[in-house]
């Protein structure tokens, strides 16, 4: 029944529209509360009774072909000609006004042209066609996006480093990083198959930093890759990580330049992080410009040492602070955000810390198949204590 009573309906309306009063139709654009065009509506379309219509959560088939017939969007190419097919989307109506919102949003530097042609009042009356170009206007250029930095940041890192991180001053495109990423010796020969290749790339929440990672099967010992190609790095062997300005960013502009990172290979670091061995200088009680800061022995991973280290008091309660890092990771520093007073504390780290050839706390990268590996898990945590006097 409700079938049949769109098609009464719909049929009742076609009637309607035979008696349009053209001099009343208009269409025009919707804009959101930023002036961007969101949709197009067609103002003064006789409507007979959408009571029942209005009870369906959509509009029924018979009236969205027929609005399809009447009521289309086509995107204009360089010559002013509409294009196929005409845009999807989605159709609503309110007393006389027919709105028409794309499914996918107009995009800037675009043209478009809305077409309506309303039913032949006979069979002598030629057919009607309104039209409106809509043109949406490109986006100012946005200032091209540079490579900021590569860490680590030192100039001699491990034959077996594993890792690099790669930092934009925009948001970048995904999908192809690994074309503009190339790793050259010395003599400018190309070290091929350096990098390990993933379909979901390593990119931060901010699409502004990328984690490149050397083919682990060619850093650790014993392994196929390793075999087979040799290892990626050699010590004593001079390198340049290069950055190519081909990548584009996210506005599909290239980059502003290319961008390199030389360093040397030196011997491989394959021993745990050892805490034992990092020297800490607490801050006087009260300070407002002194941070706590802890110096390592070896460089170690940047990312993972902005979120793996936290400050408690006495009662085991987070310290709030920034964090800053300096001396090629070697040295970490922690302004709290309000002074803190005299008393105990303790710095808790995840025992997941690694340094930049994937050394962490708990464990070297490198274990020896030969020797006896204990598989009992050691803690997620170590503390280490400090007094603020």
């Amino acid at each position: 029944m409700v079938r049949l009573a769109s098609i009464v309906v719909v049929a009742c309306w076609i009637a309607a529209t035979t008696a349009i009063a053209q001099s009343r139709l208009e269409i025009r654009v919707v804009e959101d509360a930023e002036q961007k065009p969101i949709a197009v509506e067609v103002v003064g379309w006789p409507v007979v009774d959408f009571a029942q219509l209005a009870k369906e959560a959509t509009l029924s088939e018979e009236t969205v072909e027929y609005l399809t017939q009447r009521f289309q969007i086509h995107v204009l190419n360089s010559k002013g000609e509409p294009q196929l097919p005409k845009l999807a989307g989605q159709y609503k109506v309110a007393g006389d006004v027919v709105q028409f919102k794309p499914q996918f949003a107009f995009r800037p530097g675009m043209s478009y042209q809305a077409a309506f042609s309303p039913p032949q009042r006979s069979r002598q009356e030629s057919p009607a066609l309104y039209t409106k170009n809509i043109i949406i206007p490109a986006l100012p250029p946005a200032e091209p996006t540079r490579v900021t930095a590569i860490y680590p940041s030192a100039g001699v890192l491990p034959e077996n480093q594993l890792r690099f991180y790669v930092h934009f001053s925009a948001p970048m495109a995904a999908g192809n990083a690994y074309e503009h990423v190339t790793l050259y010796k010395a003599n400018g020969e190309v070290v091929k198959r350096a990098f390990l290749e993933i379909g979901e790339e390593l990119w931060d929440g901010t699409g502004t930093r990328i984690t490149l990672l050397f083919d682990p099967g060619r850093v650790k010992k014993g392994l196929s890759p390793r075999l087979q190609f040799g290892p990626v790095l050699e010590a004593g062997q001079e390198y340049r990580l290069v950055i190519e300005k081909t990548w584009r960013d996210a506005n599909n502009q290239p980059l502003t330049t290319n961008f390199e990172k030389k360093f040397t290979a030196g011997p491989a670091v394959e021993t745990a992080v050892s805490v034992k061995e990092w020297k800490i200088d607490p801050p006087p009680a009260g300070s407002t410009t002194k941070p706590l800061t802890i110096t390592f022995p070896r460089s170690l991973d940047r990312a993972l040492l902005q979120r793996m280290i936290t400050v408690t008091d006495s009662k085991g309660q987070e310290i709030d602070g920034e964090i800053t890092l300096a001396d090629d990771e070697r040295r970490w520093a922690f302004l709290p955000a309000k002074p803190l007073p005299a008393g105990n504390y303790s710095l808790v780290i995840d025992t997941a810390l690694e340094d930049s050839a994937g050394n962490n706390v708990a464990r070297p990268f490198e274990i020896d198949i030969f020797d006896r590996v204990d598989k009992t898990p050691g803690p997620e945590f170590v503390k280490l204590p400090f007094v603020v006097r």
